[in-house]
C-alpha cells in the first residue's frame, strides 16, 4: 500500500508513538485523581512544555488538551462569540469552522484568504479573524505574520487553525500575533487519532464548552477560572497525550530534516505529474508556498472515480471529494466533481513517488 492521505491522518505511526501509547496503558493513571497519578501528572506538564515550545506560546498552562481540533475551534469560537459580533474569514475553511459561526450567529464577513482581501474587510466593530494557515484541499500556506499584525494593529482577536500545517512548517505564536491556535494531535504532529488541543495567547474569557471534574478546587461551583483547568473538564485522554509527547519530541528534534524531504518528495512528485497531459491542479505551486499537497483532476472524470481507481486497482490511497471544506470548492469550481487531494509526508518514499507517477501514466493511456 502506499499512503498519500497524510493530511487526514499520519501513518504509519511512529515506533515511539506506538510505544509512548503502550506504556501509557500499562503505567498511567488518571491525572491529579489518584494517588499513583504521578507518572501522568509528569507527562501532562512535559507535553504542555512541548506543545507551548513548539509553537513559542510563554505559558505552558495555557496549553488546552481535548478531543481535537474540532472540539478546539468550537471552544474558541462558542466560548467568545456572541451572536452579531463581527466575524472575519475565508473561504478556505473548513467546516469546523464555518458551522460553528453560522450556529452562534455571527456578523460574518467571508473573504479570500489573503491579507490585501482582509484588510479591506476591517470594520471598527470586527471582534474576530479566524483563519486556515493552510488549506486542507489545496496546501497553500496563508501569509499568518501579515494577517497577524493587521489584527494586533486593528485591536481584533487573531485565531488560528493549524491542523493542516503544524508539523510540517514551524509556527511562532509570538511573531505571528496569534492569540489562540488550534491544533490537531493525530495529523503532522505524529499522534494519535482523539487528541488536539488550543494554544491560549490572550487574556480574553473564553467560556467553557464543557464543565465538570477537574480534580482540583472540588467546592467550586463553577469551572475552575485557572488554565488549563477552565477548559478541561473531565477526564483527558492520558493514551492519546501520551501519543502527542512522542511525536512533538521527534519534531523538535528533526523538523529540519522532515521540511528538507516533504519538499524534495513534493517536488518530484509534482514535476513527473506536470509531465503528465490530462492532469488540472487547483492550485499554482510554483508561485506560493505550500504544505505537501497535491490537489489535482484527471482528464474529466470525477474525483472519486479517480480516487477508487487509484484504491482498488493500485493500492494507493488518497482522498476525493469535497474535504469538508464546501466554500473553497466553490471558488474553485469544483462542487460537482470534487478534487483527488495527495497529501505527503517525511514517512513516505521516493521510490512511492515514482510509481504513483508511473500509475497516472498509464491511467491517462488506458
Amino acid at each position: 500500500m502506499i499512503y498519500l492521505d497524510q493530511g487526514a491522518t499520519s501513518f504509519p505511526k511512529l515506533p515511539a508513538v506506538k510505544q509512548a501509547v503502550m506504556d501509557a496503558l500499562d503505567n498511567n493513571m488518571n491525572a491529579q485523581r489518584s494517588t499513583g497519578a504521578f507518572k501522568t501528572d509528569r507527562l501532562l506538564y512535559s507535553t504542555r512544555k512541548l506543545v507551548a515550545q513548539y509553537f513559542n506560546l510563554p505559558s505552558f498552562d495555557h496549553v488546552i488538551f481535548n478531543s481535537g481540533n474540532t472540539e478546539s475551534l468550537n471552544t474558541c469560537l462558542k466560548g467568545i462569540l456572541s451572536k452579531d459580533d463581527h466575524v472575519i474569514t475565508t473561504y478556505a475553511e473548513h467546516n469546523s469552522v464555518l458551522r460553528p459561526l453560522r450556529q452562534i450567529g455571527v456578523d460574518l464577513t467571508v473573504t479570500a484568504p489573503y491579507k490585501e482581501d482582509i484588510l479591506k474587510e476591517i470594520r471598527e466593530d470586527t471582534k474576530m479573524i479566524v483563519m486556515t494557515h493552510s488549506s486542507n484541499v489545496t496546501g497553500e500556506l496563508y501569509d499568518i505574520d501579515t494577517i497577524g499584525q493587521i489584527a494586533y494593529e486593528n485591536h481584533i482577536l487573531f485565531v488560528v487553525d493549524s491542523a493542516q500545517s503544524a508539523g510540517h512548517i514551524s509556527i511562532d505564536m509570538q511573531k505571528s500575533h496569534i492569540d489562540l491556535l488550534t491544533f490537531s494531535g493525530h495529523k503532522a504532529l505524529l499522534g494519535m487519532s482523539g487528541v488536539g488541543g488550543i494554544c491560549v495567547n490572550t487574556d480574553i474569557l473564553i467560556h467553557p464548552l464543557k464543565t465538570g471534574g477537574t480534580g482540583i478546587d472540588s467546592f467550586n461551583k463553577k469551572q475552575p477560572d485557572s488554565y488549563p483547568e477552565h477548559l478541561e473538564a473531565g477526564t483527558l485522554n492520558i493514551p492519546g497525550i501520551a501519543s502527542l509527547n512522542a511525536g512533538m519530541t521527534y519534531l523538535l528534534e528533526h523538523q529540519k530534516e522532515i521540511e528538507e524531504k516533504e519538499k524534495q518528495l513534493f517536488d518530484a512528485l509534482y514535476e513527473g505529474m506536470k509531465r503528465i497531459n490530462g492532469i488540472t491542479f487547483y492550485c499554482d505551486y510554483d508561485a506560493c508556498l505550500h504544505t505537501p499537497i497535491i490537489a489535482f483532476n484527471l482528464e474529466d472524470y470525477d474525483s472519486s472515480k479517480i480516487s477508487d481507481v487509484l484504491s482498488y486497482k493500485y493500492d494507493i490511497i488518497t482522498r476525493c471529494g469535497a474535504h469538508c471544506a464546501p466554500l473553497m470548492h466553490t471558488h474553485l469550481n469544483t462542487v460537482e466533481r470534487g478534487i483527488v487531494r495527495f497529501s505527503l509526508s517525511f514517512m513516505n518514499s521516493m521510490e512511492e513517488v515514482n510509481i504513483v507517477i508511473d500509475v497516472l501514466k498509464e491511467m491517462t493511456e488506458e
